[in-house]
């Protein structure tokens, strides 16, 4: 072979690398594209699942306090924030956790997780409602001075000015230190509450905020919302605008609810009730005796009666609520 020949023939083996390498990366670009893009597809749609599976079990906790429900909330929700840390509802399931820790009893592991929030969240829409949460855990476990640092930061930050959340941290503050224990309380394994539906409502005689009588009886005949409650409850005050929307759709057809004020002093309350402009009666529980009669363990809770004075419903929010009291206020207009 001549010197020349040997030349062209050295000059191909030296371009053969070049073109496999060159070939190989076109072939596997093109699958690697389609299946990065199918995967991201896929674990979106998983993350949308995963979310609506841990606001029905959410939904569901709201009016129960079914331990089941509330670890396997608390499971999907650790694991769905480990593996979904960039979706755009992460904030709100970091809020619900937290929220359900503290619900039962965890207070703890609920301030790792609302502070996580707030720092890696800062401008969530939680961020309020995460702030005052955290300071309610902070004086679940006793640790006051960081529950006031919260409830003030709360309470010094402009963009929540004028918000429930401000108001209730500021009537938390004012409150004297050994009496907090928080909003949220624990719930047992089976709603106790249970046992009152089907069953005559429990009467009570007692006065109203302007010292006129006040009692079951008195509205018998009517649906009673008997809604037991507190300024300084956050939860409580969230479900207001409910409780306001439902009343006056439905005062002129029979309709009346009853407040139960687990308030610390009457100034908190009155002064809510006349900012509010509260129109439905109001009685200051002062010690709690009527809690006591229903064996209440925490706040909200509300016992819908029909006109019969039976409790046909408990711890019922939002649209439930009002469309329960649709459904009795017509079986009302039939007897």
């Amino acid at each position: 072979m001549s010197l020349l020949n040997w030349t062209h023939v050295s000059n191909n083996w030296y371009h053969l690398p070049t073109v496999l390498v060159c070939t190989l990366l076109l072939v596997s670009c093109v699958p690697t594209t389609y299946q990065s893009a199918g995967s991201e597809d896929t674990a979106r749609e998983r993350a949308v699942d995963i979310y609506d599976d841990i606001k029905k079990l959410s939904d569901r906790l709201s009016t129960s306090s079914d331990k089941t429900d509330a670890e396997i909330l608390i499971e999907k929700s650790q694991s769905f924030i480990h593996t979904y840390p960039k979706y755009n509802k992460t904030d709100e399931v970091y809020f619900i956790l937290g929220q359900t820790l503290l619900q039962f009893d965890r207070a703890a592991e609920a301030i790792d997780v609302l502070n996580d929030l707030n720092r890696d969240y800062p401008y969530s829409s939680y961020i309020s409602e995460s702030l005052l949460t955290l300071g309610i855990a902070y004086d679940n476990v006793g640790k006051h001075d960081q529950a006031d640092q919260t409830y003030n930061k709360l309470i010094s930050d402009r963009r929540f000015s004028g918000s429930k959340n401000v108001e209730a941290a500021q009537q938390l503050l004012a409150t004297d230190r050994t009496a907090r224990k928080g909003a949220l309380s624990e719930l047992s394994a089976e709603n106790p509450l249970d046992k009152f539906i089907g069953k005559p409502a429990l009467d009570f005689k007692v006065t109203d905020l302007n010292g006129e009588a006040l009692s079951l009886e008195k509205y018998r005949g009517k649906i009673i919302l008997l809604d037991f409650w507190a300024t300084w409850c956050p939860p409580c005050i969230q479900e207001m605008p409910h409780l306001k929307q439902t009343y006056t759709k439905f005062k002129n057809q029979g309709f009346i609810i009853i407040g139960i004020s687990a308030d610390r002093g009457l100034d908190p309350l009155k002064s809510f009730v006349s900012e509010e402009n509260i129109t439905w009666p109001q009685h200051f529980d002062n010690g709690g005796q009527i809690a006591k009669m229903y064996n209440l363990t925490h706040i909200p809770t509300t016992f819908l009666i029909d006109g019969k004075g039976i409790v046909q419903a408990v711890n019922l929010k939002g649209n439930a609520l009002e469309a329960a009291v649709a459904q009795l206020v017509i079986e009302n207009s039939y007897r």
